[in-house]
């Protein structure tokens, strides 16, 4: 009676590792057939890629043109200006800080009016 249980046991066992691996065969054909059915970028859009780079933001101006009009598609025109400002901003710009003012002034010597009756330790008596 064991020994039916024990081959019944790496039957099923032998079952889903064979499973398991044509599982992640059908999963890895899967994966190759979308990687090679993947579209590429537009190459108008490169210019975007190049921009969003930190050594374009270093740059000065002649050479950024040079950047963009590197990648630019054959048959296009090359940048001959940029459009952004020459300064780039890290920060966003804030308005100065304003001065506090109490919109409920008081009396710091309110404490010395306040009838005992109400509490008397606040009457100093």
């Amino acid at each position: 009676m064991q020994l039916a249980a024990l081959l019944a046991t790496d039957a099923m066992v032998n079952i889903l590792g064979v499973g398991l691996i044509a599982l992640g065969l059908v999963l890895l054909v899967i994966t190759i057939s979308f990687w090679k059915s993947a579209v590429e970028d537009n190459s108008v859009l490169a210019p975007l890629e190049v921009m969003a780079d930190r050594r374009f933001a270093r740059a000065n101006d002649s050479r950024r043109l040079a950047m963009l009009n590197k990648v630019r598609p054959e048959g296009a025109e090359p940048v001959t200006q940029l459009a952004s400002p020459p300064v780039l901003l890290r920060e966003p710009v804030s308005e100065p800080a304003k001065p506090f003012r109490d919109p409920f002034p008081h009396d710091d010597d309110a404490v010395d009016v306040v009838p005992s009756t109400i509490d008397p330790l606040l009457g100093g008596r």
